[in-house]
């Protein structure tokens, strides 16, 4: 016969190993954003992308939700969807809800390609000691802007009502470039472009062309509405930052001498200048210097920028 204490431990034991069984799945499972989706996209050509969808709460609005595309998705849709929900409440939060939908890749990412306009192969970029950087396959920007239009769009329009006019593109780096390149070429693709860190210095500058082609054409035709354009770049992209001083001297040296020809910083306020110039023809160019940031620490600064500007409230909302 067991004891009232046997009964007691063998009975405090079973139900330990059902907790433990009940609680696994649930420390287990992995971390998800509620009212998303995530799903994998062929294109004609056989290339698949994943695609990660998050959504509000409710009913969409009359004139549709404001939606923001997001290049590089499986770094920036979690943070982008929660910097947007963290904002947005009846009063007296800044941003009104919308939807948030990220591009990235099932397997290994093709941005190189993908991110970059055709152009003729510019001179290889250089290290410190005289020797190229590797090339990669580019080319590949206006099949990607296709797909973006032709397809991905109208899967999003056909799940949720979607504001026509409140539309905006973000990309980091190479992103930032295909920003870019997007504005230059279908001005009328996106309401609102936010270029965060561009590789303006890509292929010797080859984007330069394609921006002296954008002004002609809006100097000769307005931009049918107004559109806005952000260029950010953090403050150390064309130096070192004290916290990057700690690598070798053959670490530091090739990257403050990579970072002094890109001329990150120079580069990007140059541009927007020049684009500020467009202003009375419907271009509204603004540029950010980010303060003590470097181009690995940039994006998430230049992202909470761009769901700022993506959902702001308007002056003339009700709410």
């Amino acid at each position: 016969m067991l004891s009232t204490i046997q009964r007691f431990l063998l009975l405090a034991c079973g139900s330990l190993l059902a907790l433990q069984v009940h609680a696994a799945p649930a420390d287990d499972a992995p971390y998800t954003v509620p009212r998303s989706m995530v799903e994998t996209v062929t294109t004609k050509s056989a290339q698949q992308y994943k695609i990660m969808v998050s959504w509000p709460e409710g009913k969409a609005p009359a004139s549709g939700w404001p939606v923001m595309y997001l290049l590089d998705g499986s770094h920036y849709f979690a943070m982008a969807t929660d910097m947007l929900r963290n904002q947005v409440c009846a009063y007296p939060c800044p941003l009104e809800a919308g939807v948030v939908v990220a591009i990235g890749y099932p397997d290994r990412s093709r941005r190189e390609y993908d991110f970059t306009p055709k152009a003729p192969p510019g001179p290889p970029e250089m290290r410190l000691d005289g020797t190229p950087y590797p090339v990669v396959e580019y080319g590949g920007a206006d099949p990607f802007l296709d797909f973006i239009e032709s397809d991905l769009k109208p899967r999003i329009e056909s799940r949720f009502r979607i504001d026509r006019t409140r539309q905006t593109l973000f990309g980091h780096s190479y992103g930032g470039l295909f920003v870019l390149h997007t504005l230059y070429t279908r001005p009328q693709a996106f309401s609102t472009y936010v270029a965060s860190s561009p590789s303006i210095w890509w292929n010797n500058r080859f984007i330069e062309k394609e921006e002296q082609a954008f002004t002609r054409k809006v100097n000769a035709t307005a931009l049918p509405r107004e559109t806005r354009l952000l260029i950010g770049v953090g403050e150390g992209e064309q130096t070192l930052l004290q916290r990057e001083l700690r690598g070798s001297a053959t670490e530091t040296g090739n990257l403050e001498w990579r970072r002094g020809r890109r001329r990150m910083v120079d580069s990007t306020r140059e541009l927007a200048e020049r684009l500020e110039e467009l202003s009375s023809r419907n271009l509204v160019a603004m540029h950010r210097t980010f303060d003590n940031e470097s181009h690995v620490s940039v994006p998430s600064v230049a992202l909470s920028t761009a769901v700022s500007m993506a959902f702001g409230i308007r002056p003339t909302d009700p709410k």
